[in-house]
């Protein structure tokens, strides 16, 4: 574990903590330091594409809407990463489904069940 500790101009003290299964031998704790804060160079980095070059605001974790996008998003990933797998890593002797196969799949699964017409 390494602690980082920072004190701001204005007399604030930010300590952070990093776990790794990195050995001190293995990687010096200046050298796993300056690998932690490169990781949210990336992420603001990520944050600085998506707001300027495709118009989107940072999504402040706590608020309703963004619970909701994110559960919905991680949702959308299953279910992709689930048709995956059944497309690519099949077990057994059948063929493998086609792509438009799971395109199909993959809108039944996100639409609404029909309701049948009794007129």
């Amino acid at each position: 574990m390494l602690c980082y500790r920072q004190q701001k101009p204005d007399g604030e003290v930010i300590e952070a903590f990093w776990l790794t299964n990195f050995s001190i031998q293995e990687v010096s704790s200046r050298v796993l330091f300056h690998r932690a804060k490169s990781r949210w160079e990336i992420e603001n980095q990520g944050f600085n594409d998506a707001k300027n070059r495709h118009d989107l605001e940072h999504i402040c974790h706590h608020q309703t809407n963004s619970l909701l996008i994110t559960w919905l998003l991680t949702s959308l990933a299953l279910t992709i990463e689930r048709l995956y797998r059944l497309r690519y890593l099949r077990r057994g002797s059948h063929l493998p489904r086609t792509a438009a196969d799971f395109v199909h799949l993959l809108w039944l699964s996100l639409s609404q069940p029909a309701s049948a017409d009794t007129s």
